[in-house]
């Protein structure tokens, strides 16, 4: 059991520093927002004991070699503890899956049919990723020799794809729609999101102690990355705006009641946001984080350069979007000027019906692989009324 409860503070806490609280229970620890009586305290402190101490019942010790038994060595190990916060989180969820339907069965004796007949009830993309935890399980037992070597029925279980559609890079019409009706919350996030390339948990959470001088410094969640990121004049103007309204401290995108947004705030107040734009496409959070990849590319930064602010894999899937899109844009382009189709042309001899502004003189696109991206980009865009007009930073 965790430490025993003290006169004004909670079960399991502790104070670091006489300062910041944090929660531990069983190897387990996380930070807690603010001080107990707080009600950001005590939302976050109700989620962990829900999620923590429920999750193991103290009335029977499993039998050695069932998963449930397996699973209470799994979150004591260094293993488990040494993972994200976030990750620590799933995984515990995943746990009571697994307690649920397979808790008392010894894993040496568990078959793939049996697992099988799990992953029927479940839904599709959940039944994926509880596969993939339950053979992380055999691997960790089996690194234990508490199964046999290399007895692992989830591999041998068939993996199911389901293909998803992708997080869409923000194009630059759609990031002018949406900073010309974001107001409030939304477009702090949105401006934050174009101005530092992170996941949207890393800037739902920025804290105004990350910004630094000139400097936002974000250290990712997913990779414990510390990512140190120059700041832009649009966002300096951005949270000038909002120092000007009176003190900050904590997070800096809050709710208008003051509390925190949490996870998945970004999301829903784009979602909300999108719906209020006539003909705007659906769009995610984590399509800006394309977006500003494909704007580093575009101003002709190396992979280096671009990898040292959103890291490989995102610069990978923006260039894999920006390309397509580019190449779209060439074809329509050869057909245009091809003239193949019945249409009526003016006296310059250009298309009528498809009005094409004209190129301004650049130095050439850089190029990747085979593929020349040949759209010219601006850089990130302000809408920051003044006076009404429209105003882009380079």
């Amino acid at each position: 059991m965790g430490s025993p409860r003290k006169p004004g503070r909670p079960a399991y806490t502790y104070v670091v520093r006489k300062k910041y609280w944090r929660f531990r229970y069983r190897g387990f620890e996380a930070p807690l927002p603010d001080a107990p009586g707080d009600p950001a305290f005590e939302q976050k402190y109700a989620e962990l004991l829900a999620l923590v101490v429920r999750l193991h019942p103290d009335t029977v010790n499993p039998a050695h070699g069932t998963f449930d038994w397996v699973l209470r060595k799994f979150y004591k190990d260094q293993e488990f503890r040494s993972l994200s916060e976030s990750t620590q989180r799933h995984y515990m969820q995943l746990g009571k899956a697994v307690s649920k339907y397979l808790g008392d069965f010894s894993m040496q004796l568990t078959t793939v049919k049996m697992l099988a007949e799990v992953r029927n009830d479940m839904k599709l993309g959940y039944a994926e990723v509880m596969r993939r935890f339950i053979s992380r399980l055999y691997r960790f037992a089996g690194d234990r020799e508490w199964v046999v070597d290399d007895y692992n029925p989830a591999r041998r279980l068939r993996s199911i794809k389901r293909k998803r559609a992708g997080h869409e890079p923000w194009s630059d019409d759609e990031i002018r729609l949406l900073l010309e009706h974001a107001t409030g919350p939304i477009r702090t996030l949105i401006l934050l999101a174009l101005c530092t390339g992170q996941r949207p948990g890393d800037v739902e959470r920025m804290t105004w102690s990350q910004v630094l001088g000139d400097q936002v410094r974000v250290r990712q969640r997913k990779t414990n990355v510390m990512r140190v990121i120059p700041m832009h004049p649009v966002l300096r103007q951005e949270l000038d705006r909002l120092r000007s309204e009176g003190p900050v401290a904590g997070v800096i995108v809050r709710k208008s009641s003051g509390r925190p947004l949490g996870i998945g705030g970004f999301g829903h107040l784009l979602k909300k946001l999108i719906a209020s734009i006539p003909n705007m496409p659906h769009r995610t959070p984590h399509g800006s984080r394309y977006a500003t990849a494909a704007i580093l590319q575009e101003c002709g930064c190396s992979v280096a350069q671009i990898m040292a602010i959103i890291g490989h894999t995102t610069f990978a899937m923006a260039v894999k979007y920006l390309t397509s899109r580019d190449l779209a844009m060439e074809a329509m382009g050869r057909v245009i000027d091809h003239a193949a189709l019945p249409i009526a042309r003016s006296n310059d001899a250009r298309c009528d019906l498809i009005v094409v502004p004209p190129m301004h003189v650049l130095p050439p696109p850089p190029r990747i692989g085979r593929v020349s991206l040949a759209r010219p980009r601006v850089g990130l865009v302000s809408l920051a009324r003044s006076g009404g007009d429209a105003a882009a930073v380079a």
